[in-house]
C-alpha cells in the first residue's frame, strides 16, 4: 500500500486522503511513507486540527491518513482534496461487542447477518467515504478502492451499484497511474 501511495504522490501530485479500516495498517503505512507532508490521525492532533493543517499545507503532495472518524463529516472542497484512496471495503468488525450482538439477534430471527447487516452498513460507509471527495458541484477528483473484493466477490456488485458513477477497473498499478494522471490533468 505504501509503495502505491508514494507512486501516486510522485506521479499525480494531488492532495490525497487515504482512509483505512485498521489503525494497525494505517500505522504501518505511515512508517513506510516516512517524512514529508504527512498528516496522520492520532499522531498530529484532533480530527479538526489535522484536517485544517492538511487543508493549509502548501504542497500538492500532502497526504492525510485516517480511520473511522474520517470516513464521514470531513469537508475538504475543491483543490483541498482531489484524490481519495480507500484501502479496504469498510465492513464493521464482527468481534466488536455491539456488532456481534446485533449480528446474533439477526441470525436468531432466521435472517442472514451478512446480507442484512454487515453488507448494508459497509455499502453506506463506502458512500460516506466517497462523499469526502465531491463536496460541491465544481469539485472533481478520483477515488481508488484498493480492495479487489469489490471486483472479485459476488457482493462487490452491491458496492459498485451504490457508487455515484460507473467505476473503471484497473488490474495493474502502472495502468492506473497512467490513466489517473491523464484524468486529473484534464
Amino acid at each position: 500500500m505504501a509503495k502505491l501511495l508514494l507512486e501516486l504522490s510522485r506521479r499525480v501530485e494531488r492532495r490525497m486522503m487515504v482512509l483505512f479500516t485498521s489503525y494497525k495498517l494505517m500505522q504501518q503505512v505511515q512508517r513506510e511513507l516516512g517524512e514529508g507532508a504527512l498528516f496522520v490521525q492520532g499522531l498530529d492532533g484532533s480530527r479538526a486540527q489535522i484536517t485544517e493543517e492538511f487543508r493549509r499545507s502548501p504542497t500538492r503532495r500532502a497526504i492525510l491518513l485516517g480511520t473511522s472518524s474520517f470516513w464521514e463529516g470531513v469537508d475538504l472542497p475543491g483543490e483541498s482534496l482531489e484524490l481519495l484512496v480507500l484501502t479496504r471495503l469498510p465492513f464493521p468488525v464482527p468481534s466488536e461487542p455491539v456488532v456481534a450482538a446485533r449480528a446474533e439477534r439477526i441470525a436468531a430471527q432466521g435472517r442472514d447477518p451478512f446480507q442484512d447487516y454487515f453488507l448494508p452498513l459497509a455499502v453506506l460507509k463506502l458512500r460516506q467515504g466517497f462523499g469526502r471527495l465531491i463536496r460541491t458541484h465544481r469539485d472533481r477528483g478520483a477515488v481508488i478502492i484498493a480492495d479487489n473484493r469489490i471486483v472479485h466477490q459476488r457482493y462487490g456488485r452491491s458496492f459498485r451499484k451504490s457508487l455515484p458513477l460507473e467505476a473503471t477497473t484497473y488490474y495493474t498499478p502502472s495502468r492506473l497511474l497512467v490513466e489517473l494522471a491523464q484524468f486529473l490533468s484534464r
